[in-house]
Formats: C-alpha cells, structure tokens, sequence
C-alpha cells in the first residue's frame, strides 16, 4: 500500500510516478489536470513523451468526467491521449483581465477541454445549472493578469481559473494525475470537494503540503 506523502481534510498528496500510483486507488468523479503538453520548453519535462504519458494515466483512472487545463499555446494535439469513453463535452476560456505577451502572442486566456456528462442540474440554483464557456472577467473570481510565477515552479495555473472549472464541471471527488505545486488542490478546499493529488517532483509535494497548511489561501 501507498502511503500519503499528505493527508488532511479530504486533501490527499502522493508522491511519485502517477502511473504506479493510481492502480491502488478507488473511483473518482473528476480528473482534472494540466498534463505535461508536447511543444513545451521547460528542462524538466524534456525526455516525456506527453501523449504516451497522458495516454497511459488517462487509461489507468477511473473517473465519469476529464477536465484537460492548458495555456493559450500548448499543442492541443496532446488530446489525442483523451480515451474515446470520455465523451467531448465542450471547450472553455479562461481569461485574464490583463493579458501579458509570450514573446509574439498576446495572451489573454487559457483554455480548458471538458469530456464527460454534465453535472446534475440539482447541483446548481437557478440558471446556473447552464455550463459557461468563458471564466468570468468582472467580480470575485476574476482572474487580473497572466503575469507572474509561484517560487520553483515554470508554469503555474492561476486558482481563479481552476476553482472556476472546478465549481462547474467536477463532482465531489477531484483527482489531479500531474498535480505540480497543487493549485487544483487548493480549488478543491475552497470548494469543500474531495481531492487527490500525485506528484513525481518532491519539492512540488511540499509546496503542496505548504499551500494547503496556510489559512491565506492563494
């Protein structure tokens, strides 16, 4: 048996290679993650294949519903790996009130890939049982700008942007196979959700673990 690296209110961290790990865990409601993508540059990823990576994860969690978070330019090619039982539901931009530039591209959203049956309408008051496409870019939720890097990790996804898919699109319990520095973790606290993490890089499990002790969520 697997022992957690972190176990705390409905918040699991395991630390190592996901493919090893998930044969010993149970059913999920919802894998979201943001998987290693093929056009990348970071030093670290180099020597994955992504799509046999996420091929291989995909077909090893048993989950109704798949939640694939990506920058406005990863290699979409990568949702190849997607397993034909996950049926296409929609895609979703995730937008920045202030856009940044990555060189020559103005960057003003991320996008998001949903598969699977919806929620229950049940779950929603009044028309918010509807599935947004577009993260809201006025309010509470709004997520300011594309700028800026969590400490020791290349390419952070912003909590804004994935409590706001995780709200819409997850059931209770939430999975993430490449958890990183745990930002879809944190969603799932703020949303009283059950979540599972696994991570190959150890210090990214201790900034997990780190995020996740502080009452200043971020």
């Amino acid at each position: 048996m697997i022992e957690p690296y972190y176990s705390r209110a409905g918040i699991t961290i395991y630390h190592g290679d996901c493919r090893e790990v998930l044969p010993s865990l149970g059913p999920v409601d919802t894998v979201l993650t943001d998987p290693v993508w093929p056009n990348n540059s970071v030093e670290e990823f180099k020597g994955f294949d992504p799509v046999k990576l996420l091929t291989e994860t995909l077909e090893l969690c048993r989950a109704d519903r798949l939640v694939i978070h990506l920058g406005c330019d990863s290699d979409p090619r990568l949702l190849a790996a997607v397993p034909s039982r996950f049926e296409f539901a929609r895609v979703c931009w995730l937008r920045f009130a202030r856009p940044n530039y990555k060189g020559r591209l103005l960057n003003g959203s991320e996008v998001a890939y949903v598969f699977g049956p919806p929620l229950p309408a049940s779950r929603f008051p009044g028309r918010q049982h509807l599935q947004p496409g577009e993260s809201p870019t006025e309010g509470e939720k709004t997520c300011t700008t594309a700028n800026g890097r969590f400490p020791g990790h290349p390419c952070p996804r912003r909590l804004q942007h994935v409590q706001w898919l995780a709200s819409y699109f997850a059931g209770d319990t939430i999975l993430d196979p490449f958890s990183g520095i745990g930002t879809t973790l944190l969603a799932a606290k703020n949303l009283g959700r059950t979540a599972i993490g696994i991570e190959i890089n150890e210090s990214y499990c201790e900034a997990t673990a780190n995020r996740l002790r502080q009452d200043v969520l971020f």
